[in-house]
């Protein structure tokens, strides 16, 4: 049985960040570059905690996001939001706005954090997802090859600053990584349901980047779920295969409704 976390209808305008402490997951990726959202399709979508953006995501229809299931291991459900349309994370987030809120959040039941195990969630959304800045990603039926180069993305500040500044979405391009030099570079054996990617430059992943979206074209071809540290390696990052995933996905599509 599919594990599955109902969310209140609750529309939060006036909730109070005091309400609740928000969950220590900070956003941002290490080196990339400041891009438009339509340089990705509109695909990317916020995750916030209460005001705080703490995860990122992928749009994959007009009611349904992805994104990792580790963003949602604290805090109280109900005060999870999402915007999506717009590349600031805070140009679509003010004090009269209403977010789009999640009422249905899936994670996959054989979720195992430590062990990089099914790392991913699909939430509905209580407003359709519509706009001219927004696009839909396809799930991944494509097979990534080593040395193959992939865009991952991710919104909060430009780690090379080191300042909590209000940034806009940042990307890199960067390779597929083999599995066997994947596994001796960080130093752990992986399962088959994950991909490496980067690992050059010091461009790496960091916290918040969380749930955000590798992309092959049109598709989310992994879901971000690990980095051996933000910023100070040149380890690649790990990602859950969306193809390993995609009848879950799909599935709980089905499930959840449009």
């Amino acid at each position: 049985m599919f594990a599955l976390v109902w969310l209140s209808l609750l529309i939060l305008a006036g909730a109070s960040e005091d309400e609740d402490p928000s969950p220590k997951i900070q956003p941002r990726i290490f080196n990339g570059k400041e891009t438009g959202s339509g340089t990705l399709g509109g695909f990317g979508v916020q995750l916030f905690y209460l005001k705080k953006l703490i995860c990122s995501g992928t749009i994959l229809s007009t009611r349904h996001i992805l994104t990792a299931a580790h963003c949602f291991d604290v805090g109280n459900p109900q005060w999870f939001h999402v915007v999506a349309g717009y590349t600031n994370q805070y140009e679509g987030h003010t004090k009269t706005s209403i977010k789009n809120v999640l009422i249905k959040i899936k994670i996959h039941p054989e979720y195992q954090k430590v062990k990089f195990i099914a790392d991913l969630a699909v939430g509905k959304t209580l407003l359709p997802l519509k706009s001219n800045r927004i696009g839909y990603a396809k799930v991944c039926n494509s097979q990534l090859y080593p040395r193959e180069f992939v865009t991952v993305a991710g919104f909060g500040i430009d780690g090379r600053s080191g300042l909590g500044v209000r940034n806009r979405l940042h990307t890199m391009r960067v390779p597929i990584v083999d599995r066997m030099a994947c596994e001796r570079s960080i130093g752990r054996t992986l399962p088959p349901n994950v991909i490496c990617a980067g690992g050059y430059d010091h461009r790496t992943l960091c916290d918040g980047d969380s749930g955000g979206p590798l992309l092959l074209m049109e598709e989310v071809c992994g879901i971000s779920s690990w980095t051996y540290q933000c910023g100070e390696s040149d380890k690649p990052d790990v990602y859950m295969s969306v193809k390993f995933y995609a009848q879950f996905i799909k599935e709980t599509m089905q499930q959840l409704g449009y």
